[in-house]
Order: structure tokens, then C-alpha cells, then sequence
């Protein structure tokens, strides 16, 4: 899931449903993935009372005890909140947020992995040339490298979109080439506080978008491809050797797109929920909302 952090009734009621959907022992997750916006609100410091309120409480650490790996949306670059994430992280290692680096790897599980988790971080604006020539190396390292059977890339701005953010064209050049030469299975993003799952011709990954996590929704431009809701939830993988099950799941537990992939890149749909229809005049709508969202929410707590 993705942009969660801003302390709403839709965050705390998606929190209850991941817990809720955890406590069965067939649905229990090995990991979390969190899509990036980790925090609307400015953040004070590593001891700032919002990582108790907002993330450490907020996910029922009983029923929600594994690790929570993150990656970094445009408000982690608010502040000094990107360098306060990764030290919360360092000297908290107890604490199942982590966040090693801006981008990392790991692989799932640990003794014979069938899943390779890629994090990557999309913030163009906010890194240097070198910055992001130097992450562009490190991902065609990793994509040459053995992986697992699976493979996640997972960061926070889409590549397409039916909502606000119609397409990246940055990252469809410099990340897309190597997503098809390295035979990515899905992209994982936030960004777009809505659910989406598209399949977009000459492609061969998902794309996923679970930016449903609880912070104000976004509207939707188009309904004529995929699937999309503006709605608050998550998504669930299940991974296994030859196929993978990919399910949209609603703040109320309610299943409302469930997809499965073939390791060959085949997918059907196994079950779905109609479209949200596009809103007229979307794009004022989405700026009125932020204007609304912004002058109710202070820079600083």
C-alpha cells in the first residue's frame, strides 16, 4: 500500500482490515511493501510522537509482525523527512519499518526465494544527475544478477495511470527498457490515491497502483481500460513457483479486482468490481481537493 500517512478515518480503517485479513494464518503476510508518502505532516525528529500514532499503533504490531519495507514518495522529501525515515529506521531496527536506502533489494524468502522485491526511487526532481545515473547502474546490476522466479519493482510514481497522473514519460525512458529487458513481472506504485491494475499493449509488466492507503482519495480521468477505483484499500500477492494471484482488497476486507499471472506473462482476471466513472472536470476537482487538504493540514504538528 502507498500514501497512508495522513492520520485519517480511511488509514485507520485500512489498517483494521490488513490486521483483520493477517490474523488468518493462510493470509498472513511474509512482508509489507509500503508504496511511499509514508508521511503527510513534517516529522520533528526519530522520537516524534507520529511514528507511535501513525505507523507503530496504527498496525496492529500482534497481528502485523513483519517488516514493513518502504520507499519514498514526494512528501518524504518534505522537510527533513527523508533523512529522520532512514534514521528512524537505523536506530530502530527493532521497529518494523525499514528503509535501508533510497533504493534496495530484497528476496523472499530468505533460504529459497521465489520473489525478488526491487525498491526504487522515482523522485526525479529531488535527486542529481549523478544520483539518478547512479540508481539507473545499480538497477541494471540487479536485473542482469540472478533473481528469484518473480520479480517487483516497486516505487512511488506510476508509469500510466487512469487518474491524475495520465503517464511518466522519464521513467517509461529510463526504467521501462530495462523492466522489459530484465523481465520484471510487476511495477508496484502509489502516488494516485486510488486502485488500479492496468495491462497496456507492448508491455509486458502489471502495472499496479495500491495508493489507496488512507490519505484524501483522487478522482479518476478515464474508465475505458483496466481496472481503477477510488477507493481506500491494498493489494495482496501470492506468489507460488508458476503463477502469482494478485488481489485488490477494500478498507472494508472486501475483494473488488482479483487478477493471476502466469510466469510466461499470461493474465486473466478471476473476479472484478465495475470502474469508478471518471469525474467530469477531474483535474479541477483533484487541485480544489489539494487546496482544501493543504490549508487544513499544517506544514508543521
Amino acid at each position: 500500500m502507498g500514501d497512508w500517512g495522513e492520520d485519517t478515518t480511511g488509514q485507520r480503517k485500512v489498517a483494521a482490515a490488513m490486521a483483520k485479513r493477517a490474523k488468518n494464518p493462510a493470509d498472513r503476510p511474509t512482508a509489507v511493501m509500503l508504496c511511499g508518502d509514508n508521511f503527510y505532516f513534517r516529522l520533528t525528529g526519530v522520537e516524534d510522537p507520529l511514528w507511535k500514532t501513525l505507523f507503530e499503533q496504527m498496525y496492529d504490531p500482534a497481528a502485523l509482525d513483519m517488516p514493513f519495507f518502504a520507499s519514498l514518495g514526494n512528501h518524504d522529501y518534505d522537510g527533513d523527512n527523508l533523512r529522520i525515515e532512514m534514521e528512524y529506521a537505523r536506530e530502530h531496527p527493532q521497529s518494523r519499518f525499514k528503509l535501508p536506502g533510497a533504493w534496495y533489494r530484497r528476496d523472499f524468502p530468505r533460504d529459497a526465494p521465489l520473489l525478488t522485491l526491487i525498491v526504487l526511487d522515482s523522485n526525479r526532481d529531488d535527486q542529481t544527475e549523478l544520483q539518478w545515473s547512479r540508481q539507473i547502474a545499480w538497477l541494471k546490476e540487479q536485473l542482469a544478477s540472478p533473481r528469484a522466479p518473480w520479480t517487483i519493482c516497486c516505487a512511488h510514481h506510476p508509469m500510466f495511470s487512469n487518474g491524475y497522473v495520465f503517464f511518466n514519460g522519464i521513467l517509461q525512458r529510463d526504467w521501462g527498457k530495462l523492466f522489459e529487458q530484465g523481465h520484471v513481472d510487476f511495477y508496484l506504485t502509489g502516488h494516485e490515491h486510488n486502485l488500479q491494475h492496468l495491462e497496456i499493449p507492448g508491455w509486458n509488466e502489471s502495472f499496479l497502483i495500491a495508493g489507496g492507503g488512507g490519505a484524501h482519495q483522487h478522482p479518476l480521468f478515464r474508465a475505458d481500460r483496466g481496472f481503477s477505483r477510488e477507493d481506500f484499500g491494498f493489494v495482496e500477492f501470492q506468489i507460488e513457483p508458476d503463477r502469482a494471484r494478485v488481489r485488490f482488497i477494500d478498507a472494508e476486507g472486501k475483494i473488488l479486482h482479483e487478477f493471476e499471472r502466469s510466469k510466461a506473462g499470461k493474465v486473466r482476471v478471476v473476479e472484478t468490481t465495475p470502474n469508478s466513472p471518471p469525474q467530469k472536470n477531474a483535474l479541477q476537482a483533484y487541485l480544489e481537493l489539494r487546496n482544501r487538504t493543504s490549508s487544513t493540514q499544517p506544514a508543521q504538528h
